[in-house]
């Protein structure tokens, strides 16, 4: 029945939020607007990963919700190769682990504090 799930991240600077995700590799998939830069909503790639992008407003943020975001990988290689990609940018904030959950991730926020959280199963 169901494919899969893309989530849409709330944004409150489109231009800071993308040049974050194109600094971890992701690439612009499509833009609402001929010009990137005043896209209100677009979407960002790597792989076979999406994630969307809305702009809001100050007052939409304060009334919008997010949730962490668990990104499951194909192994505990790439997922390690991934943590060891990223770590030079400074951004991970749970540094990847072995967690009593049965899970090893590791996370990050992005500009605007969504939880993303990269894992495989132990």
């Amino acid at each position: 029945m169901f494919t899969s799930v893309t989530p849409v991240c709330p944004v409150s600077d489109m231009q800071r939020t993308l040049q974050f995700w194109q600094t971890l590799g992701f690439e612009l998939s499509f833009v609402d607007n001929s010009d990137p830069k005043a896209a209100a909503y677009c979407g960002v790639r790597r792989g076979a990963l999406e994630i969307h992008l809305q702009a809001f407003t100050t007052d939409q943020l304060r009334f919008t919700q997010t949730m962490a975001l668990r990104v499951w990988m194909e192994s505990r290689e790439k997922l390690d190769a991934l943590a060891e990609e990223w770590a030079p940018h400074n951004v991970i904030s749970a540094p990847l682990a072995d967690r009593p959950w049965g899970n090893r991730e590791f996370g990050l926020y992005d500009p605007d504090k969504t939880p993303f959280f990269f894992c495989v199963d132990i």
